[in-house]
C-alpha cells in the first residue's frame, strides 16, 4: 500500500525532527483526553501548549530555512529553549490563531483524503479496463457503487432522524447527509451528460462514492458527538477512544500523503512552501484543532477577557466553527474533484487509446516483432489481474482486421 510505504519514511534518519513531533502530539492528545477525563485538565495543558508554541515556532523558521529536517537534536533542545518566549506571547492570540488553524486543519486532511478517494476510484477504474469484459465490469463499478453510496446514506439519514428524539444537535447533520445525497446526484447526472456528449463512462465514480460515503458518517458521527458534548451530553469512554484511533489515522494518512508524491505536488503549487513547511503546518494545527476542543476555557480568565461571561460558552461555539468548517471544506473539495475527474478521465482515456493504436499501426508496418512486448509488458506490470499477453495480442490482431471506424467504436464501448 502507498500509505504505508509513505509513512515508514517517518522512521528514516532524515526524517528525526517529524517523528518527534508527531511521538510527542500522540502523547500530548492522549494525556490531554485522559487528564480531562480525570478532571486535571491543567496537567494535559502543560504537557500539550509547549508542543504548539514549538512547531509554530519550527514553522516560521522553515519558512527562511526549507529543510528543518537537517537540525541536530542539540539544535532542537536549544530553540525548545528559545521557545519559551513564544509561549508566553502565543497565549495573548491563542484565539485568533486556534480559529486558522482549524480551518487549515481540516483542509489539509480533508484534501489528501478526498485525494485519496478520487485516486482510489481511478486506480480501480484501470484495473478493470484491462480485464476481460471491461465493458461490464466498469459498468457494475459505476451504477453498483452509486446505488450502494445512495442506499447507505439515506439509511444513515434516517437513522438520524430516528434519534432526533432525545438530541437537539441532529438538524445539522440531516443537512449534511441530503447535501452528500445532492452532490453525489450531481455528478452523476453530469457523469451521464459527458458520457452522452463524449461516449466516455467515468467508471472510477463509483468507487469514489463509496469512499466518500464512509468517510461522510466517519465526519457526521464526530460531528454528533462533538455537538452532542456541547449541550451536556457526555460520551462513553468507548465512543472517545474509537474516533481517537480513527482521528490518528487520519492524520498518519495525511503525514505518509504529505511525505510521497501529494507533498512534492502541493509544495510545486504553493511554490513558496518547503514540504517539511507544509507537514510542520500540519502537525500544529492539529495540535491546535484538538487544543481547542479539550482546553478549559475557564482556566486563566481567558474567557472573561474575550468578553464571554460564561465559560461554558465557549466549547460549543468552538466545535460549532470547527464542525461547520469540516462539512462545508469537505463538500467544496468533492464537487472540485468530482468535476476535475470527469473532465481528465477523457485526456487520460485518449492517451491510453492512443497507444493501444500504435501497437495496431506497428503490428501493420511490420515492426510489431520490434515495438509489442514493450507496450504489453508495461500494461501487465502496472495493472494487476490484466488480460494475458496472448489475449492482448489476439485482441490487436482482430483490430488490425477491422477499419478504423470498427476500431474506435471498440474503445468507445470499452470507455
Amino acid at each position: 500500500m502507498g500509505f504505508i510505504k509513505n509513512l515508514k519514511k517517518l522512521g528514516e534518519e532524515k526524517n528525526k525532527v517529524f517523528l518527534f513531533l508527531v511521538v510527542w502530539l500522540l502523547m500530548a492528545y492522549a494525556c490531554m483526553i485522559i487528564f480531562t477525563f480525570l478532571g486535571m485538565a491543567i496537567v494535559g495543558i502543560m504537557i500539550y501548549y509547549p508542543l504548539l508554541a514549538f512547531t509554530l515556532f519550527l514553522w516560521f523558521i522553515s519558512l527562511f530555512r526549507k529543510k528543518i529536517r537537517d537540525f541536530s537534536m542539540k539544535k532542537l533542545i536549544l530553540l525548545l529553549a528559545i521557545d519559551i518566549i513564544l509561549m508566553i506571547i502565543l497565549l495573548f492570540a491563542i484565539v485568533v490563531i486556534l480559529i486558522v488553524a482549524v480551518l487549515s486543519y481540516v483542509f489539509l486532511t480533508s484534501y489528501f483524503i478526498v485525494v485519496g478517494c478520487y485516486q482510489a476510484g481511478k486506480d480501480r477504474d484501470e484495473k478493470l479496463y484491462y480485464k476481460k469484459g471491461a465493458w461490464f465490469w466498469r459498468r457494475l463499478e459505476f451504477h453498483g457503487g452509486l446505488a450502494f453510496s445512495l442506499i447507505l446514506l439515506i439509511v444513515l439519514l434516517f437513522a438520524t432522524l430516528e434519534v432526533a428524539s432525545f438530541a437537539d444537535v441532529t438538524g445539522l447533520i440531516v443537512i449534511a447527509y441530503i447535501a452528500v445525497i445532492i452532490v453525489l446526484l450531481v455528478l452523476t447526472i453530469y457523469c451521464y451528460i459527458e458520457s452522452f456528449l463524449k461516449k466516455r463512462l467515468n467508471g472510477w465514480l463509483g468507487t469514489f462514492f463509496v469512499f466518500i460515503t464512509f468517510y461522510t458518517f466517519y465526519l457526521v458521527l464526530k460531528v454528533f458527538l462533538r455537538l452532542y458534548e456541547g449541550t451536556g451530553g457526555e460520551n462513553p469512554l468507548y465512543q472517545v477512544i474509537a474516533l481517537l484511533f480513527l482521528d490518528l489515522f487520519i492524520l498518519l494518512y495525511s503525514i505518509g500523503a504529505i511525505l510521497g508524491k501529494q507533498g512534492e505536488i502541493l509544495a510545486k503549487r504553493t511554490k513558496i512552501f518547503s514540504i517539511d513547511t507544509i507537514l510542520l503546518w500540519l502537525i500544529f494545527s492539529k495540535a491546535a484543532f484538538e487544543f481547542g476542543s479539550n482546553f478549559p476555557w475557564g482556566t486563566f480568565g481567558l474567557v472573561q477577557a474575550f468578553g464571554f461571561g460564561n465559560p461554558s460558552e465557549i466549547g460549543p461555539l468552538f466545535n460549532l466553527i470547527a464542525v461547520c468548517s469540516i462539512l462545508a471544506i469537505f463538500f467544496f473539495l468533492i464537487i472540485v474533484y468530482g468535476f476535475y475527474g470527469i473532465h481528465q478521465y477523457s485526456k487520460e482515456k485518449e492517451d491510453l487509446k492512443a497507444k493501444r493504436k500504435e501497437i495496431i499501426a506497428a503490428k501493420k508496418s511490420g515492426k510489431g516483432e520490434e515495438n509489442e512486448s514493450k507496450p504489453d509488458e508495461v500494461v501487465l506490470a502496472n495493472y494487476e489481474g490484466a488480460v494475458e499477453k496472448s489475449e492482448i495480442e489476439e485482441e490487436i490482431m482482430d483490430e488490425e482486421n477491422e477499419d478504423s471506424s470498427a476500431v474506435d467504436n471498440e474503445y468507445t464501448n470499452n470507455d
